[in-house]
């Protein structure tokens, strides 16, 4: 049996639902509209201390703001290091223009590694490319650098002075150096593309050192790893040891060249939120290369490399050798300024193939075999020979077996 209602009762039900809808739309709406004065509120408050520092400067500072630019920048760089994130940076335009130069065409100069020995108080050539400048102009490794462009090397200015055997000109630089009791004095053009991997082969091992994880970094491993392969390697070292320097981005090429494919991701990037940022799943689809690995890592293994390790350990079986990493497992963006500058921000959280059970953020990762290095003093491992590295000796011996 149908019942009617009455229109009175109706209209009062349509208006009962009218004004229970209207409240809960002005609930949400103060909520939203506090929200959005408290944002005001704080970044009212960040304004008005910019501009009472601005005032007071302006009126009893003894002297003028001759640089506007430079003062804009100084404010930018204060602001991100108020975030308290040593991996999010503010660069200048022309600090930003180098960074972007290595990520995408790698670091160009001469051709040499070079590293400064405190013990002996000598500036030494510890590596020189094949095909490079330095090495068609006669120098090799373990040759001792005195003069750059007519300025003695001493260990005040060695750094300032290295910086000058770097660099995409097509100019040339002098290096004076010594031989066997012999000065040489070698003219050396810049320009040289500079591999981030080099090489070598130890019997049967290949060994990798990947110094930084760029857009040409994947190639060139593929390259050297292929090439090792072929000359005999069973089983491949790879070294990350002091690296830090990359993207995410590139660090998942170079996993994808060696991890064999699997069902799952290598890695997800996560928001402050918790949503995967960007779409950046990274996956691994294209390896063939299958044998026995070991990473070296130490605690300033960093970011990119710290994935390229926990990766490898945990998809590839690799051993991990050395002592426990940075733990610097975040992203970062550039996000570039009207000034020139850029700011690079971190951005997201990294899972690596694990999960969020392997996230290494603030905790590092472990070896597995934990192997500790005394240098006796010296403060670079290019400076290492093969047995005073024990932590590269361990690694040898133990794919060897």
């Amino acid at each position: 049996m149908n019942r009617k209602i009455s229109v009175g009762l109706c209209i009062s039900l349509v208006i009962i639902s009218i004004t229970a809808t209207f409240a809960v739309t002005m609930v949400a709406s103060k909520e939203i509209f506090s929200g959005i004065m408290n944002n005001i509120s704080q970044r009212s408050q960040s304004y008005q201390v910019v501009e009472e520092v601005n005032q007071i400067v302006s009126s009893y500072f003894y002297g003028s703001v001759s640089d506007q630019n430079k003062l804009n920048a100084a404010l930018s760089e204060g602001y991100v290091k108020g975030l308290d994130d040593p991996n999010s940076i503010y660069l200048s335009a022309s600090e930003y223009a180098s960074y972007t130069s290595t990520l995408e065409g790698g670091v160009t100069g001469v051709g040499l590694e070079t590293v400064y020995n405190y013990q002996t108080s000598e500036f030494v050539v510890t590596y020189v490319y094949e095909g490079s400048p330095a090495e068609k102009a006669g120098l090799k490794a373990n040759d001792v650098i005195t003069a750059i462009d007519n300025t003695e090397v001493t260990m005040s200015n060695f750094s300032q002075l290295r910086n000058l055997l770097y660099g995409s000109l097509l100019s040339s630089v002098s290096i004076e150096y010594e031989r066997n009791d012999e000065t040489i004095v070698a003219e050396t053009m810049l320009g040289f593309s500079i591999p981030s991997v080099r090489s070598n082969l130890y019997g049967n091992v290949g060994y990798i050192k990947i110094g930084g994880f760029y857009k040409n970094t994947a190639s060139e491993f593929k390259a050297a790893a292929e090439k090792l392969i072929e000359n005999g390697a069973e089983s491949l070292v790879f070294d990350v040891r002091d690296v830090s320097g990359g993207t995410i981005d590139y660090a998942a090429q170079v996993i994808d060249v060696i991890s064999p494919a699997i069902p799952d991701n290598i890695a997800v990037a996560k928001d402050k939120n918790g949503n995967v940022y960007k779409d950046k799943i990274y996956t691994a689809e294209n390896s063939n290369i299958t044998m026995p690995f070991a990473v070296l890592i130490n605690n300033r293994t960093s970011g990119p490399a710290e994935l390229f390790a926990c990766d490898l350990r945990d998809i590839s079986q690799a051993q991990l050798i050395g002592t426990k990493t940075a733990g610097v497992g975040t992203m970062q963006e550039l996000f570039p300024l009207e000034d020139g500058g850029a700011v690079l921000l971190t951005v997201a959280l990294i899972e690596p193939r694990g999960g969020a059970t392997a996230v290494y953020n603030k905790v590092g990762i472990e070896p597995t075999v934990e192997v500790t290095l005394s240098t006796g003093g010296l403060t670079d491992l290019d400076l290492l020979t093969t047995e005073q590295d024990k932590q590269l000796s361990a690694a040898l011996n133990m794919m060897a077996s």
